[in-house]
């Protein structure tokens, strides 16, 4: 009844809009406390580059977004589709993931977020060998690339590859698209990494031509019906033999069983997760095996999140 009641709250402004202020506040004061300077770091992103030309030149303009993807989330109005959200998503990575390997959820550690992607990366390369599924992978696409923060965790596992990495934001794609050009510049050689604009469950990737998808801290992001979809895509552009990776938050962790006993840590939660209920709703490991992954492991990544492999049937 107490969630049910946070639930018709969050259909009230006045609620949706302090709760998400309180949750933003909390994420720029964590940034602070771990030494992450949160407002400098967006502030040196967004000035003197013109933003709306780096989007045209990742942007699809046909591409139509689906109605879950148009709604408030992440504490922003307009979820994913505005220049506040893209800048400040790496800073904001970083805060949000400082407890992520205490299981009390207490200790703040700057070093959190690249502990948690470097935990999916070597977990995948575990449970692939167990599964026994080839590591030595070409191509590779990245389900919900953001920034560029997860394409760039894919490429030290799996140095060799060419990677396609996909995001619904053009604002995100236009932040990765920049920083990528920042760091060849730097290098002076070019990265195997093609940021493209489009879903997930629509890559437009020709049938059975990948060796590994990833979908890294997504799939609690979208209704379950969309999650469904691109698990069925995954399986469409894997070669047999293929693995579809996923890291996501392990609904059934102690510390994420605290949060779903406190009504109010819930509503803290639920301030930037909209489609939270959904996701815990789901039975991913049935889902997976209905669509066809016929090998399906899983591992503990932190106190809270898990990594998962299936492996598409080999002919």
């Amino acid at each position: 009844m107490l969630f049910r009641a946070v639930e018709t709250l969050f259909k009230f402004p006045p609620f949706f809009n302090f709760a998400v202020s309180q949750a933003r506040e909390k994420i720029a004061q964590r940034g602070r406390e771990i030494g992450v300077d949160f407002e400098g770091e967006v502030a040196a992103l967004r000035g003197g580059t013109d933003w709306e030309w780096e989007m045209r030149g990742v942007r699809d303009a046909d591409l139509a977004y689906p109605d879950y993807y148009t709604q408030p989330f992440h504490a922003y109005a307009q979820g994913n589709l505005c220049w506040e959200a893209a800048l400040q998503v790496n800073a904001a990575a970083k805060s949000v993931h400082a407890p992520v390997m205490d299981p009390e959820g207490k200790l703040l550690d700057p070093e959190g977020d690249a502990q948690l992607r470097g935990s999916y990366t070597a977990n995948m390369l575990r449970l692939m060998e167990r599964a026994g599924a080839s590591r030595r992978v070409k191509n590779a696409v990245d389900i919900g690339c953001a920034t560029g923060l997860s394409t760039l965790e894919l490429r030290s596992a799996f140095p060799d590859a060419q990677f396609t990495a996909l995001d619904l934001s053009p604002h995100f794609l236009a932040v990765a698209r920049h920083l990528q050009k920042q760091r060849e510049a730097e290098s002076g050689a070019s990265e195997p990494v093609r940021f493209v604009h489009a879903a997930g469950e629509a890559t437009g990737l020709p049938s059975e031509t990948v060796d590994l998808v990833s979908c890294c801290l997504v799939m609690h992001e979208l209704p379950r019906a969309a999650t469904k979809n691109i698990i069925a895509e995954a399986h469409r552009v894997l070669r047999p033999g293929g693995t579809f990776a996923i890291m996501e938050m392990n609904p059934a962790s102690p510390g994420f069983q605290r949060v779903f006993k406190n009504p109010f840590a819930y509503a803290a939660f639920k301030s930037t997760e909209p489609w939270l209920m959904e996701y815990i709703s789901l039975d991913l490991l049935a889902e997976l095996q209905q669509a066809g992954f016929d090998t399906v492991l899983q591992a503990e990544s932190t106190p809270r999140h898990f990594t998962m492999v299936a492996v598409k049937h080999a002919l």
